[in-house]
């Protein structure tokens, strides 16, 4: 008995550091708003970067600093099931399977580098689903 309470409570952790999400302190914090959609040929999936400086460009490298409200939003744009995942923060967004559909990660980067950034289903990564977060400090 003791055994399956210690199980619950551990899946219950667990699950609670999977989907992060924070919302800005004071109306003045500036929020970066990054959009991806997902592509695939063959056997290649993909991230493509939508507007601003990233629009068209595969697998972008994402800026941000340091401290700001980030907000990341994937759109299918393939039909198939993805997710996008920051495992250095513990980040992974809900699914999006059918085209159209839309998932947003929001978070604050609280430490300087480059970090990858990932579809975490099956061998997406493998796949060439995957790109670099660079946090500039503040």
């Amino acid at each position: 008995m003791k055994l399956k309470i210690a199980f619950f409570v551990i899946l219950s952790v667990l699950s609670t550091l999977t989907t992060v999400s924070a919302t800005p302190s004071s109306k003045d914090r500036p929020i970066t708003h990054i959009t991806l959609r997902t592509e695939s040929e063959g056997d290649r999936r993909y991230f493509v970067g939508v507007g601003g400086t990233i629009d068209g460009k595969v697998n972008p490298r994402l800026f941000v600093k340091a401290w700001d409200v980030v907000e990341i939003t994937l759109i299918n744009n393939d039909g198939l099931k993805h997710h996008i995942g920051l495992p250095d923060f513990f980040i992974t967004s809900h699914e999006v399977v059918e085209k159209g559909a839309k998932t947003t990660v929001t978070f604050v980067p609280f430490k300087d580098g480059g970090f990858p950034y990932n579809c975490i289903l099956e061998n997406h990564k493998e796949m060439g689903m995957k790109g670099e977060l660079i946090i500039l400090h503040k």
